[in-house]
């Protein structure tokens, strides 16, 4: 399979991962638990939350677009980097849901689900970086 394509479609299986793991967290809501997070009482979104959900979804869906039309070394030496740290922040991540949060099956999943997508990212931009650099 194309490498562009390949890379394409791992960033955007890891948006739609990330979209998931947000339904899953509001689904509480069919059954009653107040989802609310203890500091919110105004209903809105602090800047700081907005910022973070930009760059979590609308990064990873713009890295996907990006990779079907760049190619080039610069571009895959940042989504390496991009994916890299991604790979940190979702194995952490995986880390306090299933380990200090209270037990979510469907979360445990989801979020064992994610670097693995995300380390088949990290190294097929890794093998393409090195491909082309042989070359």
């Amino acid at each position: 399979m194309n490498i562009q394509i390949k890379t394409a479609f791992y960033w955007l299986l890891l948006g739609v991962c990330f979209l998931t793991h947000t339904l899953f967290h509001m689904y509480g809501l069919f059954y009653g638990a107040d989802i609310r997070l203890p500091d919110a009482t105004t209903g809105e979104v602090p800047i700081g939350v907005q910022a973070f959900n930009t760059v979590i979804f609308t990064v990873t869906f713009l890295m996907a677009l990006l990779s079907i039309h760049l190619s080039g070394k610069g571009f895959r030496w940042f989504s390496l980097v991009w994916s890299t740290l991604f790979l940190l922040l979702n194995l952490f991540h995986w880390a306090a849901t299933v380990f200090v949060e209270a037990f979510d099956l469907s979360q445990a999943c989801l979020l064992s689900f994610v670097p693995v997508v995300n380390v088949l990212l990290t190294v097929t931009l890794w093998k393409s970086l090195k491909k082309k650099n042989a070359a």
